[in-house]
Formats: structure tokens, sequence, C-alpha cells
């Protein structure tokens, strides 16, 4: 059986091609729930992620205006502004920080860096800032509430950080990137008390390499 269409002869694959193609246009509704739903779909999937997001980046940011709170504090070596560990350090800042906005123990926290780092206690590693040489930082892509540790060739009593050229480095000091627009730097400066200042004037005039984790 065959069929005819202006002039061309058909075969029954043909018409039943034919067949298909009419009722699809005829009732293109199937296909088109079809598609709606799968974009209904895509577009809630990515509206959560992008709630998940926004809810993740606002909570950096109260993490790093916790950590302003202690700012004018004195620096003491091993200080968590207790009775027992007056003052604050570098790592207390963070920890004390991080212990009121992500409401965890920070007395949970080990405070050598290479075991911080290796189970993700403070953020994952960034890439491309996961050891980095000073003069080769991206300040672009840092972000606030980022957590920097600054690294020198002198070996100290934890695992090195990060191997540059063969040369390893060793975590020496650590802070919080506290204001993308003005580029700030928010630590317990040892030297002095909790300050904030341009964060790539104090790496210059410190600091060799650096290693960055992110909180999410």
């Amino acid at each position: 059986m065959v069929g005819s269409i202006k002039g061309f002869t058909l075969g029954i694959s043909g018409l039943a091609l034919l067949t298909s193609l009419s009722l699809h246009f005829q009732n293109p509704s199937f296909s088109e729930k079809e598609n709606l739903e799968n974009k209904t779909i895509n577009y809630s999937i990515n509206d959560s992620i992008k709630k998940q997001e926004e809810k993740i980046i606002l909570k950096r940011k109260e993490f790093v205006e916790n950590a302003r709170k202690y700012l004018g504090e004195e620096y003491q070596w091993g200080g968590r502004l207790t009775k027992d560990n007056p003052g604050i350090d570098c790592l207390g800042l963070i920890f004390l920080a991080y212990s009121k906005t992500y409401n965890k123990k920070w007395t949970e926290i080990s405070v050598n860096p290479s075991e911080i780092v290796k189970k993700e206690q403070l953020g994952k590693p960034v890439k491309g800032l996961d050891g980095i040489l000073e003069k080769n930082v991206d300040f672009t892509r840092l972000e606030e509430g980022d957590i920097i540790y600054l690294l020198s060739a002198i070996k100290i009593e934890d695992k090195p950080l990060s191997e540059i050229n063969g040369i390893k480095y060793w975590p020496w000091h650590t802070g919080i990137y506290s204001d993308k627009k003005n580029n700030l730097f928010l630590h317990a400066n040892p030297a002095n008390k909790v300050t904030e200042s341009n964060f790539k004037d104090y790496l210059q005039e410190t600091t060799e390499a650096i290693f960055v984790t992110r909180i999410y």
C-alpha cells in the first residue's frame, strides 16, 4: 500500500511517519507539558542553590562581624579571653568568632594549622590560593570571611602547609580576609592587638606565601 503527496510516492513507513508528525502537531500538549515540568524543576534547583549560596555568604559576613567585636583586644600568645588564657592570639580570634557564628565549640578545633586544613575544620582549601607565593596572589579571588594562613620557609613544630618550587612553607600567622572592597585583613597582630588593615601592604611587609581556606 502506498500514498502520494504532491507527486511523491510514500511507502507504509513514510505514511506512519507523516501520521506521527500530524498527531504531534495536532496535539503538542504532552511535549509542552514535559518541557514546562523540566524547566520548573531546573528553576527550582537553581533557585535552591542560589539561596543556599546567599545563606553561606551571609554567614561569612556574620563571621567577620563577630571577629570585629574583638578589635582592640591585646595580643597574648595562646590567649582565648578566659581567666586561664587572657588576651587573644591569631587562632583565638578565629576560634571565638567561628564558635559564635556557627554554634560550634572552638575547643574541638585543633591548634595545629596542618590538622585544621587536613580535617577541613575551618573550611576547604581554595583552589589556586592553596599555597601560593606572595608575589603571585590574585586578590580578586579572595572572598570576605576567607581564613588566610601566612607562610614562611622557617620550620615550626607543625607540618608544612605547602611546598612551592621544592621549598616547604610553614604557617606562622593567620587572620581573616574581612573586606573585599577595601582589601582588609583582620587579625590579632603579634606585635600589638586585634587590628584591621590593608592586606596587600601587610602581606608584602611580612610574609613569603599564603594558604587560604573558605567556609561553606
